[in-house]
């Protein structure tokens, strides 16, 4: 019997892998895309706490909507957040959870580039800032 079930479970999602879906699918549910690509042109100053690889979570910016944002890019150092503008960082960067390293703002999107770890509160707390700092987004909807 083992020598049968042993490659079937060998091929069945892992409880990491089911979670990973189900946050993609939510994210893709509300609108959020999700990117396997990395942050290119990080300055060399802005230094990451990790090499780990990161996913991004975004949302689209039309041009008006780029427009009202405040475009910059993010990363959490061993300093804390650090702006590529060198202003001082907004701070509503220190309610997203720990693994989130890095946020671009640009004229295409608003997007957190993390680990995908800590469970459903830090999932809540990466849709509740993209949902915050667009300015398309319905205040107060639940992306969940």
């Amino acid at each position: 019997m083992a020598a049968v079930l042993g490659p079937l479970m060998a091929v069945l999602p892992s409880k990491r892998q089911k979670q990973l879906a189900d946050f993609r699918e939510r994210a893709r549910c509300a609108g959020v895309r999700v990117t396997l690509k990395s942050v290119a042109n990080i300055p060399p100053r802005l230094q990451r706490l990790s090499d780990e690889p990161l996913v991004g979570y975004g949302m689209h910016l039309t041009p008006a909507q780029a427009a009202l944002v405040k475009r910059d890019l993010y990363v959490r150092s061993r300093h804390g957040w650090e702006a590529e503008s060198a202003n001082p960082p907004p701070t509503e960067l220190d309610v997203l959870p720990e693994n989130a390293e890095i946020v671009v703002v640009n004229w295409e999107e608003i997007a957190i580039y993390w680990n995908e770890k800590g469970g459903d509160e830090a999932l809540q707390k990466v849709f509740a800032l993209l949902q915050s700092w667009h300015p398309g987004a319905v205040k107060n909807q639940s992306l969940s």
